[in-house]
């Protein structure tokens, strides 16, 4: 047998997707022990990989996971592995798809606020884990001739994005993860709700922006020129844009920028974004 299709075997077989069929090829391939034969051994190592990747999952939704309960979860967990595994060889990666499977997850549509709390704790997780930045380079920034301030870019911190929700998902998270807030009650009708997730140094945020401020998150996010975004004319509390930006920076929101069609400041590296995402309820 080739090794590549021994390897797909044995992918398969760790995986619990093998057939019968399938195992007692890949068995016949392999040498066991008299203590723990071949097809023993696969199936330790299938439990081994279920094992870690139910622990990636406990870890990176620890929210869902008190919300549906121990029992609830290890059910939802064994579903959702059974959708695949990620390709990626960090296992901080694995648990992307969660959110958009308990959106489609029957025996959880008693809970219709789970599935974005779960994209909330993904986007949680997701700037938590995102690179250091310094502060934006100023000395840089000053030195874009003004004929080109109209192609400027300004990114956002990396990992940040931005995430809307018909229910007060933030206010599910911080009763669930604040020991000060446990025993308050989250009224699941106040409204939606728009929520910028980003680090700010080692700690990982949850800012409430005002629409005004939202739709310029919003352009930033798109990576829109700075000649575009001051074109869509977004002021906030009457200030213009030119005002704004240097609070932003301040604030830590803007942390990188580039020319468009022209990368500048590449030593600073590329903030990574997420655009809005509007979720049904």
């Amino acid at each position: 047998m080739k090794l590549a299709a021994l390897q797909q075997l044995f992918a398969a077989a760790a995986l619990g997707t093998a057939s019968e069929p399938e195992q007692a090829r890949l068995a016949a391939q392999l040498q066991g022990s008299r203590v723990l034969p071949a097809r023993q051994g696969i199936e330790a190592y299938r439990t081994s990989v279920n094992g870690k990747l139910r622990r990636s999952l406990e870890q990176i939704y620890p929210v869902c996971q008190r919300l549906v309960g121990e029992a609830f979860f290890q059910a939802m967990a064994s579903a959702f592995l059974e959708q695949g595994v990620s390709r990626s060889p960090d296992l901080g990666d694995y648990g992307a798809g969660l959110p958009a499977f308990l959106a489609k997850f029957q025996p959880a549509r008693a809970l219709p606020y789970l599935a974005d709390v779960a994209q909330l704790e993904w986007l949680w997780h997701r700037a938590f884990n995102a690179p250091d930045q310094p502060s934006l380079n100023l000395q840089a920034l000053v030195g874009v001739p003004p004929e080109h301030w109209d192609r400027l870019v300004f990114r956002l911190p990396a990992g940040a994005a931005l995430i809307t929700s018909d229910y007060p998902i933030h206010r599910i998270w911080e009763v669930n993860t604040n020991p000060a807030a446990q025993h308050q009650v989250v009224d699941l009708d106040q409204g939606g709700i728009q929520i910028f997730v980003w680090r700010d140094g080692h700690t990982t945020r949850l800012d409430l922006p005002g629409e005004p401020e939202w739709r310029l998150l919003q352009a930033f996010a798109r990576r829109l020129p700075f000649g575009e975004v001051c074109r869509q004319g977004v002021e906030i509390s009457g200030a213009s844009i030119g005002s704004i930006l240097p609070l932003w920076v301040q604030r830590g929101w803007l942390r990188d920028f580039a020319l468009q069609d022209a990368a500048i400041g590449s030593e600073w590296g590329d903030s990574e974004t997420t655009s809005p995402k509007t979720t049904e309820g």
